[in-house]
């Protein structure tokens, strides 16, 4: 039987804007106002990545980095695919892959 894999790439900025979005629709902690610089694996649980932010603004008392959930990052990136008007199906595995300067949203059917 024929299988399909899609790779959708998100720049930084993307990125951000969909942890965002996400964070606010569930009541969660918001990143605050930065730029994405980084996106990591933990050192410790495959599990998590780490955000890393960045702001030229000086006295900023912000965290420079943010730990999210492979799975969190991947609905944020679903939801993020929604609202730009991207299909997804239903039933495919989703998840998440890293790459030089964005992320990936990996889609198999």
């Amino acid at each position: 039987m024929p299988r399909e894999d899609r790779r959708i790439m998100f720049s930084y900025d993307e990125a951000y804007k969909a942890i965002y979005g996400l964070s606010m629709q569930k009541n969660m902690k918001k990143p605050p106002p930065a730029q994405l610089v980084s996106i990591d694996k933990h050192p410790n649980d495959e599990n998590l990545l780490v955000v890393g932010l960045e702001n030229i603004q000086e006295n900023w008392d912000a965290p420079k980095h943010m730990e999210y959930t492979q799975d969190f990052m991947a609905a944020a990136l679903m939801l993020f695919c929604r609202g730009c008007g991207i299909p997804l199906p239903k039933s495919a595995k989703k998840s998440v892959m890293l790459m030089q300067g964005g992320v990936i949203l990996r889609v198999e059917i």
